[in-house]
């Protein structure tokens, strides 16, 4: 069961599925660092503690998962 609210699994799917580049900051889970970082969306991938991210890191060129729940810059919803 997907926990990532449905607007940003959303925006989310229509940055995997345009290739689209974002800047997302997110903090590691295990260490507590924060990461600001150019990535390319590739699959919004369900996992039993909640949603993952999996991207490519565009400076390195190298694929990471990131939990969405720890992304800090999500889009909102605009009304």
């Amino acid at each position: 069961m997907s926990l990532t609210p449905p607007h940003i699994a959303e925006r989310l799917q229509i940055a995997i599925l345009t290739s689209e580049q974002m800047r997302l900051h997110w903090e590691d889970p295990d260490s507590g660092m924060h990461y600001y970082e150019r990535v390319l969306p590739v699959a919004l991938e369900s996992s039993g503690d909640g949603d993952l991210l999996r991207c490519r890191l565009l400076d390195e060129d190298r694929e990471i998962q990131v939990p969405v729940a720890r992304i800090r810059n999500l889009p909102t919803p605009v009304k």
